[in-house]
């Protein structure tokens, strides 16, 4: 099964907002796209404000008939790291259901979008990070920062971690997640891509321009990269 991880340099960078928009994107372009993640906190999953709400959402009409346990089978409410939020509801993560999860949607979709919770080394159990989920399911990275000053440290140093996982690569996002633009956000991705043409050039950088949460589908302004599904068979 085909499949994108997609991660974040950070907490509130605007990941799911964007994995909804990518979604709504490629199902456009006519590819069944499942949405999945692991586990989540902070919310009911039936509360709209939720991540698997959201990700339901930019399915559109291939969403109808996905269940929100599918999306996100593991949720707890306190807004905390998963494995506390997890211990707050006497509870513990299963890790083996945040992999089984991911192969439950092997015959409802073309393209598999998962994403984790916070950066690429946030603890999601006890003994698991995001990273080691993405190695378990064999997905290249999408790596999401929130284009803002500061923004290259981050994005440099998820990069090289995951680069010495053995972590495949395939894009970072800038992520424009408020409305006002200032001098470092214009000039991030020139800085970057001088970066990344030593670090890795084959890794490419999207831009995600800023779009009001309500606003799917997308705007014909959205900058990606074309996917291509026969050169991937993980």
């Amino acid at each position: 099964m085909n499949g994108r991880f997609i991660t974040g340099t950070d907490t509130e960078v605007g990941k799911t907002h964007f994995v909804g928009q990518y979604a709504t994107r490629l199902i456009q372009q006519g590819i069944r796209v499942g949405v999945y993640k692991p586990v989540a906190s902070g919310f009911p999953r039936e509360d709209h404000r939720s991540d698997a709400w959201q990700l339901k959402r930019s399915l559109g009409k291939l969403g109808a008939n996905v269940p929100l346990e599918q999306i996100n089978p593991q949720c707890f409410l306190a807004p905390l790291a998963p494995p506390i939020a997890a211990r707050c509801q006497q509870a513990i993560i299963d890790e083996e259901l945040l992999v089984r999860g991911a192969q439950a949607w092997r015959n409802d979709c073309d393209l598999l979008l998962v994403e984790g919770a916070g950066g690429l080394l946030s603890p999601i159990t006890w003994t698991m990070t995001n990273a080691d989920l993405a190695i378990r399911l064999g997905y290249p990275l999408i790596v999401v920062a929130e284009n803002r000053l500061g923004c290259i440290h981050q994005i440099l140093s998820t990069l090289r971690a995951a680069q010495s996982m053995g972590l495949a690569i395939e894009s970072v996002v800038l992520n424009q997640i408020r409305q006002r633009v200032d001098s470092a956000q214009v000039h991030n991705r020139e800085l970057l891509d001088a970066f990344l043409r030593h670090l890795s050039p084959e890794i490419e950088i999207w831009e995600e321009p800023y779009m009001p949460p309500e606003a799917l589908p997308l705007s014909e302004n959205t900058c990606f990269l074309p996917l291509d599904l026969k050169g991937d068979d993980s």
